[in-house]
């Protein structure tokens, strides 16, 4: 396949319970650098972007925590809601399905999200992270570059609609616009980030 259009992420972000003894992030990297090891993040899968996200932060904020995969973002935020583990790596869009069941620590946006205007994004308390689950459309790599430019001009369009990008961010969505003649470029920055964090994992390709 090849990517034409990348329309949205979903910011990952760290979520505890409402009743955590952990109100702010600071408190929460704290405790991981006083007890390695002993912090549990639940996550959705293993080398998913929650997975990602848990690498890269523990190398940022320079601590050791244990991450616990789930098959889904749906029972990691049970395992949070129950007091399996002590945090979850989850995404804005899943922490809003809570509402005050939840508390939001930090996002993984440039911008603070609209539906959580109180959360600080982890670049105000100095950790370089933006990103998420990031979503887009893409057609079969046999396509003309005609099609590739067609499919990619619709999506634009639909992308750039008032409506539309109000209710991504009533949803917990970031809305990006990069079309499919700016995709070679996106995609190669993202894989630098990656890179670091994807050798810190082990599954960084040669």
């Amino acid at each position: 396949i090849t990517n034409v259009y990348m329309f949205h992420y979903t910011p990952d972000a760290i979520i505890v319970p409402a009743e955590s003894q952990f109100k702010t992030l600071k408190e929460l990297v704290d405790y991981a650098k006083a007890n390695p090891g002993l912090l549990t993040f639940s996550g959705s899968g293993t080398n998913s972007a929650n997975h990602v996200a848990k690498e890269t932060f523990d190398r940022l904020a320079g601590v050791t925590t244990t991450y616990i995969p789930f098959s889904g973002t749906s029972p990691a935020t049970t395992a949070v809601l129950g007091n399996q583990v002590q945090a979850g790596f989850s995404y804005t869009t899943a922490a809003l399905n809570q509402g005050d069941a939840v508390r939001v620590l930090a996002v993984s946006a440039d911008e603070r999200v609209p539906s959580f205007p109180d959360v600080p994004t982890f670049k105000e308390l100095g950790y370089d992270m933006t990103g998420g689950a990031y979503r887009g459309v893409a057609v079969p790599s046999s396509a003309s570059e005609e099609v590739r430019q067609q499919v990619s001009d619709v999506i634009g369009k639909i992308n750039a609609d008032p409506e539309f990008i109000q209710k991504m961010k009533d949803g917990g969505f970031v809305v990006i616009d990069v079309p499919y003649g700016e995709m070679e470029a996106f995609m190669a920055e993202r894989k630098a980030e990656y890179e670091e964090t994807a050798k810190q994992m082990g599954i960084a390709q040669n």
